[in-house]
């Protein structure tokens, strides 16, 4: 049997080339530095490349891909891949997001300190023959209480760290469920507000989407206490960076400690010029022990990639789609979008997801079997689970760990098959269940090749999942329809559609498309029209 082949193209830790070198199967080879130019010519000639940041797979350079079938990043961005080119190809795209969980915790434990202590400060201080022990008058962490936003991985080992510190922890994360909060001692809030109100100490772990992008603005700022400490080594451009400058600059932050920048490299960003705010540049995952866990991690999954045993972290998964027929393709798209919008509409944490398939089209089951894992659900589930966990995680779920981030989370998954549902013959139905309600939304495809949204919960639609929506309820009153209207006429935002749906009970629901973003104050004058039940931006 032929050896696969792998080409490393950036330094990774010799635990992971040790892993490459002893699999009886594998022949590596080591070209750190090569560029794209060098690289074209010769990349089809392996199995799989693994790279770090040095490298940027274009579609150029996969435009003939031989027999590559794995790109590998050791590490969790994938800024330099593009995925979309690699899935047209039918090559798998993974990286290793869990390797450097505990060097991003243990900056944001020594981020803390600093900021505290102002250590950094008192370092140079000393060093540049000062000795002014008054100058640097710290804040004890002990008995404060740390606020965490976003309790996941990092966030959770976060939590425990400081528990050990002495600290009261409590945390906001509308994705994550009470009973893990409870299992770690830490107060979860349904209201960021309230958190930020209550916290001595912020941390922010959190990915970047739509939805955290300046998630800290400058009014939340006059929420918080006076000398709060706030520490961001998560993703630039979660806390807006001109608000933090101004609260710290005119003494409402004791003091601030950043890794993490909306542009980088930041060697410019006026937050450098504050002696009250230390940074560092992006080294979260920069321990010996991170790199040689993302080494490891993304050398197994190369070699179980290719010889088809289970893997977890790909972002892609270019087979499972591919394998339908083009008409149920369109259902597996529209099933993810539907995802996407649940997860925007529905209130509450997720407990249980339930998938149902209508109709003859999906009599036959068509399972992947190109990996192994303990999880065997329709592709219309897996898709499911893309789209609504997505919109909260965003650049760590793929198509293949979707099912891992739900069990992780202990969401119930189920899928089911009917041969009619109330008036559809052919119909995609996806439940999701909260601590709070059930949300049910209903698609299918035309014979245009259109996906629809057909309905919601007892409300009849005809929407097609694409694009930015103004989402709204309302007592089915008269005006209403008109001053949301006018509101957004008046800000200059172009309405491309309008679907309206009533019920029986007197409430009415709409999808409004706009050729435009409507910001949060826009939303605000919205939902203070008489009879509005609520309002939402939306975006498939």
């Amino acid at each position: 049997m032929p050896k696969y082949k792998i080409l490393i193209t950036d330094h990774i830790a010799e635990e992971g080339m040790n892993i490459l070198g002893d699999d009886p199967d594998v022949e590596y080879e080591l070209k750190a530095g090569i560029s794209n130019k060098e690289l074209k010519p010769i990349i089809g000639n392996y199995d799989a490349i693994i790279t770090r940041s040095g490298t940027t797979v274009t579609e150029d350079l996969i435009e003939n891909p031989g027999k590559l079938k794995v790109i590998g990043r050791a590490g969790v961005g994938l800024d330099n891949v593009d995925i979309e080119a690699a899935s047209k190809k039918g090559i798998i795209v993974m990286n290793a997001p869990t390797g450097n969980t505990l060097a991003a915790t243990e900056l944001t434990m020594g981020m803390m300190l600093a900021a505290a202590r102002r250590i950094p400060a008192a370092n140079f201080s000393l060093k540049n023959g000062e000795w002014n022990r008054k100058k640097f008058m710290g804040i004890q962490l002990y008995n404060k209480t740390l606020g965490i936003v976003g309790l996941g991985r990092i966030g959770s080992n976060v939590a425990v760290r400081a528990k050990s510190f002495g600290m009261k922890v409590i945390a906001y994360d509308p994705y994550i469920k009470k009973e893990k909060a409870d299992s770690l001692n830490v107060k979860l809030y349904d209201d960021m507000e309230k958190l930020l109100a209550d916290s001595d100490v912020l941390t922010f772990h959190t990915p970047l989407t739509k939805e955290t992008h300046d998630m800290i603005r400058a009014e939340h700022f006059s929420l918080m206490k006076d000398n709060v400490i706030i520490i961001n080594c998560a993703r630039g451009g979660i806390v807006n960076e001109s608000a933090l400058y101004e609260n710290a600059k005119n003494g409402k932050i004791f003091s601030v400690g950043i890794d993490v920048f909306e542009k980088e490299p930041a060697t410019e960003n006026r937050l450098l010029e504050l002696d009250n705010v230390f940074v560092t540049p992006h080294i979260g995952a920069n321990t010996s022990e991170g790199q040689k866990g993302v080494a490891v991690i993304i050398a197994e999954q190369v070699i179980n990639a290719l010889k088809g045993k289970s893997y977890i972290n790909a972002v892609n998964i270019p087979f499972m789609k591919s394998q339908l027929p083009e008409e149920l393709q369109l259902y597996f798209n529209t099933m993810e979008k539907m995802g996407r919008l649940a997860a925007q509409i529905t209130k509450g944490r997720a407990e249980a997801i339930n998938v149902k398939l209508v109709g003859k089209n999906f009599e036959e089951d068509v399972c992947e079997k190109t990996f192994d894992t303990p999880f065997s659900y329709q592709p219309y589930t897996v898709a499911a689970l893309k789209g609504f966990l997505q919109v909260s995680l965003m650049e760590s779920i793929s198509y293949i760990n979707a099912p891992y981030f739900a069990k992780d989370r202990d969401i119930h998954v189920s899928e089911s098959k009917y041969e009619y549902y109330e008036h559809y013959s052919d119909l995609i139905v996806l439940e999701v269940k909260t601590d709070k309600e059930t949300k049910v939304l209903g698609g299918t495809v035309f014979t245009n090749n259109e996906g629809r949204v057909v309905f919601i919960d007892d409300f009849h639609i005809d929407m097609e999942p694409f694009g930015i929506y103004l989402y709204f309820r309302n007592y089915d009153k008269p005006g209403v329809i008109g001053k949301v209207g006018t509101i957004l006429g008046n800000h200059g935002i172009n309405i491309g559609g309008f679907d309206l749906s009533r019920q029986n009970e007197g409430q009415a629901m709409a999808f409004v498309s706009v050729d435009n973003k409507i910001n949060k104050k826009i939303l605000e004058e919205i939902k203070q029209i008489e009879g509005m039940i609520e309002a939402k931006i939306v975006e498939i």
